[in-house]
């Protein structure tokens, strides 16, 4: 549970916490880490920032503004850090590794926040943004050079494995003594030279 804001009604006293969007936002991203979306109650954000739940819509519009704006971040957050892996990695294998290796870690990191990330932003315009930043450094991790049809077919099969394996490993799915990261690995390295074995 995140910690309790105080605040009284009325001006805020000199060194009191001023709430606004950015915080109340702040607050939502800490309880639905902690607590994930299927029970995330606008009353526990309110609790938190100790206020009642009506002056939230001071800034806020309703649930649905706040996993939006969820959704931004955890897009832009995803962004930063394949963005920075790939900066760090020049050498061919070890882009597309590391690469991977960063999204499957945030699925890890941000289990409840993950799916946000996987839906289509195509035709959210302020979405997309994020979404062709994500789909811009895919590109560049695996050196294509154009968005043709072609492309498209390999991000998606590139997606469907990577995908898969998160889903399944955070299911529990993977049940034998084999080492899991070693699988992950193999699949990493499937995907750079293009032989699935």
């Amino acid at each position: 549970m995140a910690k309790k804001v105080k605040n009284k009604i009325g001006r805020p006293k000199k060194g009191q916490v001023q709430i606004n969007r950015n915080l109340v936002l702040d607050v939502a991203w800490d309880t639905i880490q902690n607590v994930g979306f299927s029970e995330f109650r606008l009353s526990t954000v309110a609790e938190t920032l100790g206020i009642r739940t009506p002056s939230l819509y001071n800034h806020i519009t309703d649930t649905e503004d706040i996993f939006r704006e969820m959704k931004i971040r955890a897009l832009r957050l995803l962004g930063d850090n394949l963005g920075e892996v790939l900066k760090q990695n020049q050498v061919r294998s070890k882009r597309i590794s590391n690469f991977l290796q960063t999204y499957r870690r945030f699925a890890k990191e941000y289990p409840h926040l993950y799916p946000l990330v996987i839906s289509s932003t195509e035709f959210d315009p302020e979405l997309k943004r994020f979404g062709d930043r994500i789909l811009q450094l895919c590109l560049d991790a695996f050196h294509f050079v154009n968005l043709d049809k072609e492309t498209v077919h390999k991000i998606r099969i590139i997606r469907s494995f990577v995908h898969g394996f998160i889903d399944l490993e955070r299911e529990g799915g993977f049940g034998r003594k084999e080492s899991v990261d070693e699988s992950f690995q193999k699949l990493t390295e499937s995907l750079e030279t293009g032989k699935l074995w």
